[in-house]
């Protein structure tokens, strides 16, 4: 009997160690996956998001230091009209344009046979070009109107126009003082936002065939891998904790009335 219970007690110890083994080789072998495809994600978004602020923010702060002026009107109008076109469809119509009918730039992929380490690194830009833009212009104009809205509020604050009194320009007065006491929008909105370049962009992934983490998700869903799609969900979530609270140290750090208890 001792020895019985010993035999079973010897195979449950094994089987448990197998149990660990096969979970352990799981999650390594999903974790190889994940950092095999964020710095893809990272590089894509990456470029969208600065390219985005690059536009958004002077044009931003331009509409709102004139609000209901000619730029005001026309930078409304255009970013609202690109933000209504579907991603997918202005994807698929920039591909048929550029890479089928016209043939400038790569249709899908990361990077092609380039000869020489400046031919490979062209390559790489062509082949991010669609993306990119497909990334930028829908996220153009919640980022343009949002800054637009807080410097067309703030522009007319005693403290600005006590800056015009002292001689400093229209320009000045809207980038130093009006545009810096906008910025709290923008840092919260960022906190949002930023948490989505891990978790990809799984419709222009999967047009363009970008080896991303959107993409990764996407085929994951497809062959019920759920280890993959369990970790990337949680990765989204845990990104989404922690770059909401820095968001909130940075607009701390950008407006010193939060840290003082004084705002509002």
């Amino acid at each position: 009997m001792i020895l019985l219970l010993t035999v079973l007690t010897a195979l449950a110890v094994l089987a448990l160690v197998a149990v660990l083994v096969v979970y352990l080789v799981s999650i390594i072998a999903v974790l190889e996956r994940i950092g095999e495809a964020l710095p893809y994600t990272l590089l894509l978004n990456g470029i969208a998001l600065l390219l985005t602020l690059g536009i958004a923010v002077p044009l931003g702060v331009s509409a709102g230091g004139r609000p209901e002026g000619p730029l005001d009107r026309t930078s409304g109008a255009l970013l609202f009209a690109l933000y209504s076109l579907p991603a997918f469809w202005a994807a698929l119509l920039l591909q048929t344009l550029f890479s089928v009918k016209l043939g400038w730039l790569p249709l899908y992929g990361v990077a092609s046979d380039a000869p020489g380490a400046g031919g490979r690194i062209l390559d790489r830009a062509a082949h991010l070009v669609l993306p990119v833009v497909c990334l930028t212009y829908g996220s153009l104009a919640f980022f343009a109107r949002l800054i637009r809205a807080s410097v067309a509020e703030t522009r007319v604050a005693d403290y600005v126009l006590a800056a015009r009194a002292r001689g400093l320009s229209r320009r000045e007065a809207l980038w130093r003082h009006a545009f810096r006491n906008a910025l709290l929008p923008l840092v919260t909105l960022l906190g949002l936002v930023v948490p989505g370049l891990l978790s990809g962009s799984v419709i222009i992934e999967r047009i363009f065939a970008w080896p991303g983490l959107g993409r990764l998700y996407f085929d994951s869903i497809l062959s019920r891998d759920y280890p993959v799609v369990l970790a990337l969900s949680l990765l989204g979530a845990v990104a989404t904790l922690v770059l909401t609270l820095a968001a909130d140290v940075a607009a701390a750090a950008v407006d010193p009335r939060i840290r003082d208890g004084t705002l509002g």
